[in-house]
């Protein structure tokens, strides 16, 4: 499985939960923290890949988080603008790491409601819905090929 390091920029509480929580009992009023960044030596539309994650803990402006991609969320921006994807992940540690192994924890509509509110929340700036939500491959697609257009640009390229 793909690891990646997000750059976080901002973290919020969220609704979400892992599939763990259920069988654990670990149901308590909040669910997981989610941090906002970006992910280092990626490209995309001129800018570094946009990132969900879902954490254990809330982390600090600058931390860089291990993580592992889930899906892909396709955006789309109230007037005609062009709006990247956002990768969603789940930080590489045992609390949250067995949201990782199952096939379809985004696609979830709740799981998504809340992916995108919480996406919401820490990009206000930057009005958008969520239109569609694409699988693990789809994003691992995406990184590689944002990490292409990094390597193309700064000339990393054998």
């Amino acid at each position: 499985m793909l690891r990646i390091t997000v750059d976080i920029d901002a973290t919020a509480s969220s609704a979400l939960r892992t599939v763990d929580d259920v069988v654990s009992g670990r149901l308590t009023s909040g669910g997981w923290p989610v941090g906002h960044g970006h992910i280092p030596d990626t490209l995309d539309e001129g800018q570094p890949l946009d990132a969900l994650v879902l954490m254990p803990e809330p982390a600090l402006p600058g931390a860089a988080v291990p993580a592992l991609p889930l899906a892909v969320l396709h955006l789309a921006a109230p007037r005609p603008l062009p709006v990247a994807p956002v990768v969603l992940c789940v930080a590489e540690d045992p609390r949250v790491g067995g949201s990782a192994d199952t096939d379809d924890p985004a696609h979830r509509p709740a799981a998504l409601d809340a992916w995108a509110a919480v996406l919401t929340r820490l990009r206000p700036r930057t009005p958008c819905e969520v239109t569609d939500c694409g699988t693990r491959s789809e994003a691992e697609h995406l990184l590689a090929d944002a990490h292409h257009a990094y390597e193309r640009l700064t000339g990393c390229l054998d």
